[in-house]
């Protein structure tokens, strides 16, 4: 029977273990928050974690009424669980109560790159006197911990280097790897070594693989980068550093049927079922490796070229121009590639030999893994140009611990001639002393008086000097610069958003008046006065540049304090908040005529702010 029973909930443990981890399986997107309970004043950090990814943007959760919430920033981390490695982001907001209550966040909907996320729900409750704080419980001896998971021979970083001697400016490839086996891992930090003398480290993302170290199989996370030396000595590299959190389970009370080590032999004890039944709590690490020695020797000076720029590795280059024909003042692309492996933070652009009849632009540099490209242009000047000249590319060999140079060019080219320019022309009336001799006519210079010269009528007016002509002309102009205001004043709004928000202010609150005074006819009185609460509350909002959800008149006196402001307007403010309260949660009644009253002060209210400069 007793055999019977332990089958049973064998079974229904793995049918749990199989729902939850299909469950984990398509949960992505995940909404915690680090305490339940907070007191007005206190601050919460609420947490948008990403599982799979550390490329997703924030979300935009906008603002809850009562709460404030800003955004922090995010936080990535990897995490080892059961064996299994995964990435994960964590987008951080600050959550500052602004009144007591509870509150729920989430579920959190979120599209990005046509994959819709859903995330769980966290609670908080804001209440008013400071939560007491849970006993803290007597911290376990970090020895017998130590001695208890024996943690030297169950997670341990290496720091392996390929080189033990370089040259300056030569890579030396490094890998930390972190061995795990069998323990649960999470907030895996980046890792960290002392690199006095040496460049900047960057790693990329780890490599994850299972590797059998000292006869016993472990999960791998190896992170790769490369440096090098920057001055020649004797250094010490590392040791590098990893910080992370250890998973370890909480003891269980004295009787209870699961284990209460980490290793117990019950046979019912698979860390992984017992993950549903048993809470687990983090305990810092911090792994430390071995330091290593390297050499880092100084280049050699013989045989160094004159024009020899620093560059350490083998590369190809590659010498191109285009086109080949052009004519004098047009343009020539010139590239020139360099391939190959070394450090290309030292290879600078090859050395070009006269360029004397030709106008140089800057260069423009893309830089690759394995390649770096400089595209040059250049503008022959004439056409007595033959060839793009020469370069030369020098660079030392560490393999073979030779300078090796490498001539391109010259690249032949056909230079025409530019368009010619028309001769000089004189335009104008021709003078006499330019006019050419004309045989003279006789008679052909007398012209007879007419006594009646007829009807006169006045020459035609041209088009372009009438009045018409100059308004068509002005229009379109005019509605351009007209064009052009408009769109600077938009874009200074843009860029000005406490303007934008003012702006914004003046037209809620007269959209409110205005619906205000159609409710006052309606002589609905609580939706009255909560038109009138959402009213102060946008119109603060846009008008102080603050949150405008859980606006209260405590919380804009605090922004007033020290401006100068009319004390009969922040009476009266305070006064339309408390007639708010009474009405919308009390449900005090008051007549038409208080109602009159409010609104008159409310447009006092805005009138005042309207005309005052905060």
């Amino acid at each position: 029977m007793i055999r019977i029973i332990k089958i049973s909930i064998l079974l229904c443990v793995i049918a749990l273990a199989i729902a939850a981890f299909t469950y984990a399986a398509d949960e992505k997107f995940e909404a915690s928050i680090d305490r339940n309970r907070i007191a007005i004043g206190e601050t919460a950090q609420l947490g948008l974690s990403f599982y799979g990814t550390q490329s997703m943007p924030a979300p935009d959760i906008g603002n809850m009424d009562g709460l404030e919430i800003r955004y922090i920033g995010p936080s990535t981390m990897m995490t080892v669980i059961n064996g299994r490695v995964s990435s994960s982001v964590t987008h951080m907001y600050s959550i500052l109560p602004l009144r007591v209550g509870k509150f729920q966040f989430g579920p959190y909907s979120f599209k990005y790159k046509g994959n819709t996320y859903t995330s769980s729900i966290a609670f908080l409750e804001v209440v008013e006197e400071k939560a007491p704080r849970p006993p803290q419980a007597v911290p376990q001896p970090a020895p017998e911990t130590t001695e208890k998971l024996n943690l030297e021979d169950r997670i341990f970083i290496i720091l392996k280097v390929d080189k033990a001697t370089a040259y300056i400016n030569e890579l030396i490839p490094i890998a930390i790897k972190l061995y795990v086996n069998r323990l649960n891992v999470s907030d895996i930090q980046l890792p960290t070594f002392d690199q006095e003398g040496f460049s900047k480290v960057e790693f990329k993302e780890p490599k994850q693989y299972r590797e059998e170290y000292g006869g016993t199989i472990y999960d791998v996370l190896e992170f790769k980068t490369n440096i090098f030396g920057t001055r020649p000595g004797d250094y010490r590299l590392g040791p590098a550093k990893i910080k992370c959190n250890l998973m370890v389970r909480k003891r269980l009370p004295v009787g209870s049927s699961m284990r209460d080590d980490f290793f117990g032999d019950d046979s019912y004890g698979n860390p992984y079922f017992d993950d549903f039944f048993t809470r687990y709590e983090k305990h810092p690490l911090e792994l430390k490796s071995q330091g290593t020695q390297v050499i880092v020797s100084p280049l050699p000076s013989a045989g160094q070229p004159q024009d020899f720029s620093g560059a350490v590795g083998d590369y190809q280059f590659i010498y191109r121009a285009s086109p080949v024909k052009v004519k004098a003042g047009d343009p020539i692309t010139v590239n020139m590639e360099i391939n190959g492996t070394g450090n290309f933070n030292t290879v600078l652009m090859p050395r070009m030999e006269s360029v004397t009849g030709f106008k140089i632009y800057e260069p423009q540099v893309n830089t690759e893994s394995n390649s770096k490209v400089f595209t040059q242009v250049m503008i022959p000047e004439t056409d007595q140009i033959t060839a793009v000249p020469k370069a030369v590319f020098s660079y030392f060999d560490p393999a073979e611990k030779i300078y090796r140079i490498i001539n391109q060019g010259p690249i032949p080219i056909q230079v025409e001639k530019g368009k010619e320019e028309a001769p000089s022309q004189i335009v104008g009336p021709i003078s006499a002393a330019t006019a050419p001799a004309k045989e003279e006519v006789l008679a052909r210079d007398i012209i007879y008086i007419k006594e009646r010269p007829g009807i006169w009528t006045a020459m035609e007016r041209s088009f372009y000097k009438t009045k018409v002509f100059l308004l068509l002309v002005m229009v379109p102009l005019i509605l351009l610069v007209t064009l052009y205001i408009v769109q600077e004043r938009k874009d200074a709004l843009k860029r000005d958003t406490a303007s934008t928000r003012a702006s914004r202010a003046h037209k809620a609150a007269r959209h409110g008046l205005k619906y205000l005074r159609h409710q006052l006819k309606a002589k609905d009185q609580k939706a009255f006065y909560e038109t009138v609460f959402k009213t102060l509350q946008d119109y603060f909002g846009n008008r102080l540049h603050i949150p405008s959800a859980g606006i209260t008149y405590d919380v804009i006196e605090r922004v007033l304090v020290s401006k100068d402001i009319d004390l009969d307007i922040l009476r009266k403010a305070r006064s339309l908040f408390d007639v708010c309260d009474r009405a919308r949660f009390a449900l005090s009644q008051v007549d038409e005529f208080k109602m009159r009253d409010d609104l008159k002060e409310l447009e006092e209210v805005v009138n005042y702010f309207e005309r005052k400069r905060i």
